[in-house]
């Protein structure tokens, strides 16, 4: 039995994405502990028999001179835990939680980047001085790592490129996985409702889909175009022209996506963000529906273009409506898209079969 540290970011991201992985693992007879920057679910995280760990901070936070003491934050911390293997998920940990296990003398560290996110999409002055000092630290954080685990392709070349981390050191794994028996395969009661399901968020193509759904809805007024998912750098104003207008109905967050995606006919994500491999994408195709995103950093990895739905070009309102409009036209394929897109969850997007492949890696 090992002594696992799990250095995530948030405590919801311990009870959504790490659950799995986590339950994984203590079902193999480790004992796993995990830090992140908020106390917010500690009660839950403790009754899963998880032992508990908060270093108050910012997840998405630039402020360098915060950023730069969480090293000798984490290197006490980890000490004191005493970890045989330490797994860090997202930025801030992938670089200062593992710079401080290296000083705490763990010598079984591991990474996951899921997706290079904003650092790596933006090209403005301050995002490139910035992304130079993030791969700076990259580099040195990764100097002393086992592995670094990818989620596509894009990443792990651009990774290795920049001279970040070494070709030896790189795995990739399809995503985090679906649960395939909670995501099951539903039929289809309608074959004209399009759904995207994100955090409002610019860069998912928020407006980009509003837009579409208003070109979509001037051919074809029966279409229905629903939008799901808790306000970010968008609010609920942003896109009132658009509700008000009734291109799109806007139904706010949800704790449970299922019934929306077993409602819709086609997945929807016209992102240009730096994706990992999108989890709402797995999802859809795992409730068995056609998707529709963009030729960009994951997306494409999670969909095949012309076989469980379409990839167009980002930032382009009509692409999406195109592809939206050959759907209602050619509705049989939406069934065999979302077919196709059940069986390609079935062979790629297990949890099951991801979670041992990643156990595996991390000799867990």
């Amino acid at each position: 039995m090992s002594k696992i540290l799990l250095i995530c970011t948030t405590s919801n991201s311990v009870i959504t994405f790490r659950k799995s992985l986590i339950e994984a693992l203590q079902l193999a007879g480790h004992k796993v502990s995990v830090i992140v920057f908020d106390e917010i679910n500690k009660a839950e995280i403790e009754n899963r028999g998880i032992e508990f760990h908060c270093i108050k901070g910012e997840n998405r936070s630039i402020n360098p001179f915060s950023s730069l003491s969480l090293k000798s934050k984490y290197k006490k911390l980890i000490k004191s835990i005493s970890p045989d293997i330490v797994f860090t998920f997202m930025m801030k940990p992938n670089i200062f939680g593992a710079l401080g296990a290296v000083k705490a003398g763990v010598k079984e560290i591991f990474c996951m980047v899921e997706g290079a996110g904003d650092v790596f999409a933006n090209n403005g002055v301050k995002w490139k001085l910035l992304r130079t000092a993030v791969c700076a630290l990259y580099r040195k954080a990764f100097k002393n790592v086992q592995k670094v685990i990818f989620l596509n392709n894009d990443d792990k070349n651009e990774f290795i490129s920049r001279k970040l981390v070494r070709p030896r050191q790189c795995e990739i794994v399809p995503g985090i996985g679906v649960d395939l028996e909670r995501f099951a395969q539903k039929p289809i009661e309608n074959n004209n409702t399009f759904l995207m399901l994100t955090r409002l968020i610019k860069t998912k193509g928020v407006i980009e889909y509003c837009d579409a759904a208003r070109l979509v809805k001037q051919k074809y007024p029966h279409a229905k175009f629903y939008l799901v998912g808790g306000e970010g750098n968008i609010k609920a104003s942003d896109i009132k022209q658009y509700t008000d207008d009734g291109s799109v109905e806007y139904c706010g967050h949800t704790k449970d996506v299922r019934p929306y995606l077993e409602n819709c006919s086609v997945f929807v994500l016209p992102s240009y963000y730096r994706e990992g491999l999108p989890m709402s994408i797995m999802e859809a195709s795992a409730v068995g529906r056609a998707v529709i995103t963009t030729d960009n950093v994951g997306c494409r990895d999670a969909v095949t273009d012309g076989f469980n739905g379409f990839t167009v070009d980002v930032k382009s309102a009509s692409a999406i409506a195109d592809k939206c409009v050959y759907f209602l036209e050619n509705t049989d394929k939406i069934v065999e898209m979302g077919n196709n897109g059940r069986a390609l969850a079935q062979q790629k997007f297990d949890k099951n079969a991801i979670n041992e492949q990643i156990m595996r890696l991390i000799g867990a």
